[in-house]
């Protein structure tokens, strides 16, 4: 009776790992799997194909393990694929996160210099380099100096009526 059940199960399980095996290759040839974390995948799935074929090496852990169904053993690598996977993720993910860390500090730094080299520009009004705006807005020199009349204080119509204001 054990040996029916086992034998469908390394079916199932040779057919799963060959199945895991083509989803990685055709995920990779897509380019939805970088080809940097595709060697580890590749080797669970060939391990995973080499334990499915090769099932009086599992009759042997199983013996060594003092198991008596051999597929229980197939869990162990299971889990220290998994584990592995894990910590190359991580691994991953902490240098990403490093290179995140400094490129926002570089572009922080960046942000700041153009700030100073735009406000350093002769004749460049500082609102012209508000966020979103592509060029700055230049204006002539003499419109700094120029203050606009009060009109309570007196003062010329043209200078209490601007250019926007009609004429009283």
């Amino acid at each position: 009776m054990w040996r029916s059940v086992t034998d469908r199960v390394q079916v199932v399980a040779l057919g799963v790992s060959v199945v895991l095996l083509l989803a990685v290759l055709e995920l990779v040839r897509r380019r939805r799997l970088s080809e940097e974390y595709s060697p580890l995948w590749i080797l669970a799935a060939v391990a995973l194909i080499a334990a499915s074929i090769r099932w009086d090496v599992l009759d042997q852990a199983a013996q060594w393990l003092n198991r008596d169904y051999p597929p229980v053993v197939l869990l162990l690598p299971v889990a220290l694929i998994a584990f592995a996977g894990a910590l190359c993720f991580s691994v991953i993910l902490s240098r990403q996160q490093r290179e995140i860390d400094r490129l926002t500090e570089e572009t922080a730094i960046l942000s700041a210099e153009l700030r100073e080299l735009r406000a350093s520009l002769p004749g460049a009004h500082p609102s012209a380099f508000e966020p979103g705006r592509t060029r700055p807005t230049l204006v002539k020199r003499d419109q700094f100096s120029q203050t606009p009349a009060d009109p309570v204080a007196g003062g010329s119509e043209a200078e209490r009526s601007g250019p926007n204001l009609p004429a009283r």
